[in-house]
């Protein structure tokens, strides 16, 4: 342990000087950085295309369609992507639902409801005439 306390107080010497002693650019450096500066911002100004010889054209502002709106609400791409096929699995299950799923339905309905519950008179979306008469 006494060697490793050793070699941190040689380390913090060390970068306690690097400190000290902060790398100034040169002056050549400066300038080139510069001039490239001054190369790209002309470049990007409308109307004046120096490096390829012609104009370019201003910048075109688009407005956001309703589907980048809705995209961008639901949290982008990715987002969207993960609810679509979320949505399509759930469609191709509820029309076509693998062979054990029913099995596996009724054995976990009659677990939390009780045994005697059969699925067979559930009704999961009714229709009108239902509603009316059991209202009246």
């Amino acid at each position: 342990m006494a060697e490793n306390k050793a070699e941190f107080d040689d380390l913090d010497a060390v970068f306690a000087a690097a400190r000290k002693t902060a790398p100034e650019p040169s002056a050549a450096l400066l300038a080139r950085i510069e001039a490239d500066a001054l190369r790209v911002a002309a470049e990007r100004q409308p109307g004046t295309g120096a490096a390829r010889g012609r104009a370019t054209p201003p910048a075109r502002h688009r407005r956001a369609g309703i589907w980048q709106g809705i995209s961008a609400a639901l949290g982008g791409r990715g987002a969207v992507a993960g609810l679509l096929s979320a949505t399509l699995a759930g469609l191709w299950l509820g029309f076509s639902p693998p062979q054990g799923l029913a099995t596996l339905t009724q054995s976990v309905t009659q677990s939390v409801l009780g045994s005697s519950t059969s699925l067979d008179g559930l009704d999961l979306i009714p229709s009108i005439d239902t509603v009316l008469t059991t209202q009246g």
